[in-house]
């Protein structure tokens, strides 16, 4: 009897250790980020360094060309009373295009999708940029890990849809873990106004996204994988939502409704670029994939931006209809 009374207190003792270890990694890494720290590279790696600083020249050039336009300060409410903000940049002229960018873990609207904002207001496209539940400048205690945030971009779609009236076209462009969250949208009945995806570098499933980070960048052997699941149990408490079936891009490719954009970096060493060819493979709605030779995380844009650019151009030319701001 006393070795079944020392077996299950030795259980005992093992459940309560992961469940511990488990809250703590979520705390770590699904709450408000502390700071903007960039998770692209190792900066002992030349070449990962060469990128981020490219990232910053880049972005910094197109963050102050943005900022020095007519913005809009610009706020929502999410579905659970949540104060969204984000910045609007209005077309140019007479236009019913709208862009909604979805940024990645840690980043804001401003900050990921600096480089692109100069090109998409050329284009004739309204601008909307939102930070994400958690981050920037929005309320929020957790990151839902494009669990949550699939639900708010819908809604801010549908606020500057609604804005633009009859005849509004809307794309869809994530990053990171704004393209899982884009690719959600595109699973679940996305309106009618919503013509196309981007998706950039976007992981295939939360869970395995996580574990697959874990492993990575803390070194966590392949049998602590029972700290992983008590995490997703500690975000499913916290959020309602499941890690593993909720922020499940992958899983969800067959209900894809909208013409899909799949772009990565062959070299990306954060989110691997079979995640998106295997999303691009699962997917049944008309598709294109786009990848960029030697780009690490979210850096397609910035070591192609004549193909990346050439690319966006001959998809809207697909599912936009054309439409020349005045």
């Amino acid at each position: 009897m006393a070795w079944l009374i020392a077996l299950v207190s030795v259980l005992t003792f093992l459940l309560i250790l992961v469940a511990i270890a488990g809250r703590v990694a979520f705390q770590m890494s699904l709450t408000r980020p502390k700071e903007n720290g960039s998770s692209l590279n190792k900066k002992d790696n030349p070449e990962a360094q060469r990128q981020a600083e490219l990232y910053k020249e880049v972005g910094d050039v197109g963050r102050a060309w943005f900022a020095a336009q007519n913005l809009q300060e610009v706020e929502i409410f999410s579905r659970d009373g949540l104060t969204l903000r984000g910045h609007y940049l209005p077309a140019a002229g007479e236009s019913r295009k709208l862009v909604v960018f979805s940024h990645g873990y840690t980043a804001d609207g401003q900050r990921e999708f600096g480089a692109f904002f100069r090109w998409y207001h050329e284009q004739g496209f309204h601008i909307v940029a939102p930070d994400q539940r958690c981050h920037g400048r929005s309320e929020g205690k957790y990151i839902g890990f494009s669990g949550l945030e699939c639900l708010d971009i819908a809604d801010w779609a549908d606020e500057f849809a609604q804005r633009l009236g009859d005849g509004a076209q809307v794309v869809l462009h994530g990053m990171s873990m704004g393209a899982a969250t884009v690719m959600n949208v595109n699973a679940n009945k996305p309106a009618a106004y919503i013509k196309c995806i981007v998706a950039d570098c976007g992981f295939s499933n939360g869970f395995d996204m996580m574990w697959l980070a874990a492993q990575q960048k803390m070194g966590m052997p392949k049998a602590a994988k029972p700290v992983m699941w008590s995490c997703a149990v500690w975000y499913k408490l916290y959020t309602g939502k499941s890690l593993k079936r909720d922020a499940d891009p992958l899983g969800k490719a067959a209900k894809f409704a909208r013409p899909t954009l799949f772009i990565c970096g062959t070299d990306d060493p954060f989110v691997p670029c079979y995640m998106t060819e295997q999303c691009h493979e699962a997917a049944t709605c008309e598709k294109e994939l786009f990848l960029v030779p030697g780009a690490h995380h979210v850096m397609a844009y910035y070591l192609d931006k004549a193909g990346y650019e050439a690319k966006l151009a001959s998809f809207f030319a697909r599912w936009i209809k054309d439409e020349v701001a005045a």
